[in-house]
């Protein structure tokens, strides 16, 4: 059988302004806006995947301010066709979860992206790095890692996204802003 390539899009959102002086709140949290930096490292990561071709069929993003405006940022460079799905459940997901919901996702769906938080992404990014290539630097704000998933190919059992787990994807990029 021949592999199918599948990708992976694990990105963090960019710089956000700080939390409102002494508003630790959730609801405070989640309505933290990007700064000027955020949204504009957040475009240039949008003319980043153009310039590499890379456009997701499925964008699963955290319902925080800073989240969404991190993908709305990357939307001129994305497929307009790409479904969008706002999921509060990646608000500041651990890897369990991260993952639980990736397994979930429809394989007819080859690139995915999910816009998150740390440190989530980048222990979900750690976890699934199937070459010996380390993940062991930062990953500030709009930090990207690119992974390359298979599957076999057997007539109509996709095997894709369901047996996501540690070492099954292979590191492509990883890139800072």
């Amino acid at each position: 059988m021949k592999p199918v390539e599948h990708r992976l899009l694990l990105m963090r959102h960019a710089e956000a302004c700080p939390a409102a002086a002494g508003d630790c709140s959730r609801e405070g949290d989640l309505a933290r806006p990007l700064s000027d930096y955020g949204l504009m490292t957040a475009r240039r990561r949008g003319e980043q995947l153009r310039s590499e071709r890379i456009s997701p069929d499925l964008v699963l993003c955290s319902p925080a301010m800073r989240a969404r405006q991190t993908y709305a940022s990357l939307l001129p460079f994305a497929r307009k066709d790409a479904e969008v799905r706002i999921e509060p459940t990646l608000y500041m997901a651990d890897v369990p979860e991260l993952l639980a919901r990736l397994r979930v996702s429809p394989d007819k769906a080859h690139t995915v992206l999910v816009v998150g938080h740390n440190p989530g992404i980048s222990s979900l990014a750690r976890l699934l790095n199937g070459v010996e290539s380390s993940l062991n630097s930062e990953f500030p704000p709009a930090a990207l890692a690119t992974f390359r998933v298979e599957r076999e190919d057997f007539a109509s059992v996709a095997l894709t996204w369901k047996g996501l787990g540690p070492r099954t994807a292979w590191l492509q990029s990883f890139s800072q802003m």
